[in-house]
C-alpha cells in the first residue's frame, strides 16, 4: 500500500466504525512508511472512546489495525489520538517514570507502578531507558501489568523479568 493508499484507507475505516457507533468524527491523518496517525475529534462522549484509563481507545485502536491489515499480521501500524486523550496520558506517564525513577534511585529501593497495559508501559520504559542511574522492567502475567523501577545497581530479578 503507498502511503497515500495508506492514509486515505485509515480515514475510511476510522470514520465508517465510528460513524457505525454514532459519532460524527473530524478524522485527520498523517502517514509516513507503514505507519500512520489518525487523530479523532468529537464534540461530545469523548469519554466513551477513550474508556477508564484508555482501554476503549486502546480496544479501538486494536481494531483498527485488524481492518488495516486485513487480519493478517501488522505490517501497517495504526496509532489512535481522540481528543488528544493519549497526548495527555503519555505526558502523565513520562512525569511518572521521571518520579519512580528519582524515588529508586534515592531512596535504593525498588519502586512499582500501577497496573499499565501494554502502551503505557512502553513509555515507562523509554522514558527511563537513557537513565543510567535506574532499571525498569514488567511485574506480573496478562496484558495488563505493573512497572518496577530499581536502582542500576540492585540484583536482576529472575522472574517476570521483562521490558514490555
Amino acid at each position: 500500500m503507498t502511503v497515500d493508499e495508506l492514509s486515505s484507507t485509515s480515514r475510511r475505516l476510522t470514520e465508517e466504525l465510528l460513524r457505525a457507533m454514532g459519532f460524527e468524527p473530524k478524522v485527520s491523518v498523517r502517514a509516513e512508511g507503514n505507519r500512520v496517525d489518525v487523530t479523532i475529534e468529537v464534540d461530545r462522549d469523548d469519554d466513551l472512546l477513550n474508556g477508564r484509563q484508555g482501554d476503549t481507545r486502546q480496544a479501538l485502536q486494536h481494531l483498527l489495525n485488524r481492518f488495516l491489515n486485513k487480519g493478517d499480521g501488522s505490517r501497517y501500524h495504526l496509532q489512535l489520538e481522540i481528543n488528544d486523550h493519549w497526548q495527555h496520558r503519555e505526558t502523565e506517564l513520562e512525569e511518572l517514570a521521571r518520579r519512580l525513577a528519582d524515588e529508586a534511585a534515592a531512596g535504593q529501593v525498588e519502586v512499582v507502578s500501577d497496573h499499565l497495559n501494554s502502551q503505557e508501559r512502553r513509555i515507562v520504559h523509554m522514558t527511563l531507558r537513557e537513565d543510567a542511574r535506574v532499571k525498569t522492567y514488567s511485574l506480573g502475567s496478562g496484558t495488563v501489568k505493573r512497572v518496577a523501577v530499581a536502582p542500576a545497581s540492585f540484583p536482576d530479578r529472575s522472574e517476570d523479568d521483562s521490558a514490555s
